[in-house]
C-alpha cells in the first residue's frame, strides 16, 4: 500500500511550535531556511541546464552562480 504524504495545515503547525523551545525553534527556523536555498539553487541549475530563457547566463557565470554571489552579498555588476 502506497503512503500518501499530506501537507500539516496550520494548526498541526503551531501546535508543534508551542512544543519547541526558542532554541529548537531557531533550529527549525536555519534548517527550513537552508532547504529553501538549496531547493532555489537546484532549480537554477535545472532551468540554465534545459537552456531555460532568460537563464543561461549570468552576472559571474550562470544564474545559480549569481544566486549563491548574492547570498554571500556580492555586488550587482552595476553597483561596481
Amino acid at each position: 500500500m502506497e503512503r500518501q504524504h499530506r501537507l500539516a495545515g496550520p494548526s498541526a503547525v503551531n501546535q508543534l511550535l508551542r512544543r519547541l523551545t526558542s532554541a529548537e525553534r531557531e533550529v527549525l527556523a536555519q534548517m527550513l531556511a537552508q532547504e529553501f536555498v538549496g531547493g532555489v539553487h537546484e532549480t537554477l541549475v535545472v532551468l540554465h541546464e534545459a537552456q531555460v530563457e532568460p537563464l543561461q547566463d549570468g552576472y559571474e557565470g550562470t544564474p545559480f552562480h549569481d544566486f549563491v554571489g548574492r547570498l554571500d552579498d556580492w555586488p550587482w555588476p552595476s553597483e561596481q
